[in-house]
């Protein structure tokens, strides 16, 4: 059964049509077939041919049998590069060619049937982009169609090796057969049409699905989600956590219209949230006016802590501005505590609906107590993270902190970039030494 398999993916190029649309997926499929058929039916033919035609045209014949096989074996292989036009057309051009020289042969032949065959194949086999080509595909093999009866049935010539038995006047016979052409070409295309469509219009929903789910969930969850239906919790042994909490909120909130009041968390949650890619951080959720988020998740790394930290510097920054824009139209504005910790934590997705990403452990606990005790405007990080930041940044320690529930931690306050790792005349830019450091807890754990 394996082996049966494994001999059907490759006739219908499993491999090739990976990472492929769905439309894309079918015309590989519909050209590799027809360039299996293609080749079989001669191939097959090859010996009853030498028995059952005149021996006067057995030598054209075989001389036709490679001017086809060639171009489906380079085909294949354009196929196979996953260069779906070009094999495309290569395949229809030497089937259509193949299909001409039998008829030419001889006048009773069934062949030309086969250019409707090839004709209307066109549309599924060439990709829609490529109109002049699609189009002369459907209308060569038409026109030949149209050619060879008219030729045969109508004038009454005889082919290389063989006469016609029946002669039909061509007022009779050419124009139903002419309708049934366009009848052909009209219902191919609309279908083909109609079946594109359905599927740009599935590609577009499933787009906005997947936007949506990505803006959920993080990439790796999403996938084993779709994929198993289910995720399974992971444990980190080291990662940072980080939370936010607008100081004076609620005594500002009361003073703006509800419509204001979201516009204005609108604006600073955005750019929370333009700064989590930026810093390969992870947003968890918003709670009211607070804002949590994580480095070192879902894909483990070093730098977890310094991601955090220059994420929370760049945060500390733009509400100094926003709040520097506010005074000076004489507006009340809040300030922002941040806290931060690091430590071991289990992340993952519980539940059957509404899904949401979330981390649990004492590390999560602790980065709230870090929050909630600092100080407005500032930037509080526990012991933990200064001993895996203390490289990069210049703390402020403020002791032994009592903590609501968790005793006394050890706090620091964040004052900036250490000034060796500066750039000049902008201190809150990293320079090159910075770059190298970072690079370097990166290479530590490469090769950890």
């Amino acid at each position: 059964m394996t082996r049966y398999r494994k001999f059907m993916d490759w006739l219908k190029l499993t491999e090739a049509t990976k990472g492929l649309s769905e439309q894309d997926a079918r015309a590989v499929r519909t050209t590799a077939w027809v360039q299996i058929l293609m080749f079989a039916l001669p191939t097959l033919l090859i010996v009853p041919t030498y028995f059952t035609e005149p021996p006067e045209s057995h030598i054209y014949t075989y001389s036709t049998y490679f001017p086809l096989v060639v171009p489906l074996v380079i085909a294949r292989y354009l196929l196979i590069q996953q260069r779906l036009a070009a094999a495309a057309i290569l395949t229809l051009v030497a089937a259509d060619f193949h299909i001409a020289a039998v008829s030419i042969a001889q006048a009773d032949d069934p062949a030309p049937m086969a250019f409707l065959l090839m004709g209307m194949l066109s549309f599924v086999m060439v990709p829609r982009q490529h109109v002049i080509a699609r189009w002369s595909l459907v209308i060569v093999p038409m026109s030949l169609f149209l050619f060879f009866q008219f030729y045969y049935r109508s004038l009454g010539k005889s082919g290389l090796y063989a006469p016609p038995h029946l002669i039909v006047p061509a007022e009779y016979l050419m124009p139903p057969l002419t309708l049934l052409i366009m009848f052909f070409i009209i219902i191919t295309y609309q279908f083909v049409k109609a079946v594109n469509s359905a599927e740009d219009r599935l590609a577009a929903e499933l787009a906005k699905s997947e936007k949506l789910l990505l803006n959920i969930l993080p990439r790796e969850v999403a996938l084993e989600l779709k994929h198993d239906g289910t995720s399974r919790p992971r444990h980190y042994s080291s990662a940072t956590v980080c939370f936010t909490d607008f100081e004076g909120f609620t005594k500002i909130a009361e003073t703006l219209q509800p419509e204001e009041l979201v516009a204005e968390l609108d604006r600073c949650f955005s750019y929370f949230d333009s700064l989590m890619d930026r810093y390969n951080l992870e947003k968890l959720k918003t709670i009211g006016d607070s804002y949590m988020f994580a480095g070192g998740l879902p894909q483990s790394n070093a730098t977890h802590a310094v991601d955090c930290v220059m994420a929370a510097l760049e945060i500390q920054a733009f509400m100094n501005q926003m709040k520097e824009i506010k005074a000076a139209q004489n507006l009340p504005y809040w300030q922002l505590r941040l806290g931060i910790h690091s430590g071991d934590l289990v992340a993952g997705v519980i539940g059957e609906r509404k899904f949401a990403y979330d981390v649990w452990s004492d590390t999560v606990n602790t980065a709230s107590r870090c929050e909630s005790s600092g100080e407005s405007g500032k930037i509080n990080i526990s012991g933990a993270t200064f001993e895996l930041v203390k490289d990069f940044f210049t703390c402020e320690y403020r002791g032994a902190i009592q903590a609501k529930n968790k005793g006394q931690i050890d706090m620091y306050f964040v004052l900036g970039l250490l000034p060796e790792l500066q750039r000049p005349g902008h201190d809150r830019a990293p320079n090159s030494e910075f770059e190298k450091r970072y690079q370097k807890l990166r290479e530590q754990e490469a090769s950890s």
